[in-house]
């Protein structure tokens, strides 16, 4: 019998969660939220990651931006309710769902879930790195 490894689960839903094409400033974005869940926290960083999903091109479509935004958002959540770590089994299906549920954590339960957050979140970032191609190598 074999067993996965963490790292390996974390890799596998980070690849699913990246879009097929990394630019620059998606890349940047990425490497900074594993930053941003350590210094602003877990809610804090879902709540921007839900605002920055809500953007739109002027014309009510998610920019490449804010559809990358949107998917991180969902991995996160996604994560967190495959890992039972919202309060009393509850099943937020959206960003205001999510941070009710985030707000009624205990702190160990919110550690966890910030520490699974991280874990996400800094395999997007590296696998954001490892697929980028910069413009002088593509042709």
């Amino acid at each position: 019998m074999t067993a996965l490894r963490i790292d390996q689960g974390m890799a596998a839903v980070a690849a699913e969660a990246l879009p097929g094409d990394v630019d620059p400033e998606l890349r940047t974005r990425y490497r900074q939220l594993r930053v941003m869940l350590h210094t602003a926290g877990l809610a804090a960083t879902y709540a921007f990651i839900a605002s920055k999903a809500k953007d739109t091109d002027g014309q009510g479509q998610r920019d490449k931006l804010a559809t990358a935004y949107h998917t991180a958002g969902e991995a996160i959540r996604k994560r967190l309710l495959a890992r039972n770590m919202f309060p009393g089994r509850s099943q937020p299906r959206d960003a205001r769902e999510v941070l009710a549920a985030l707000g009624a954590m205990s702190q160990v339960e919110y550690a966890r879930a910030s520490a699974e957050a991280a874990a996400l979140v800094g395999w997007l970032g590296r696998l954001a790195d490892a697929v980028y191609v910069p413009e002088d190598r593509h042709g």
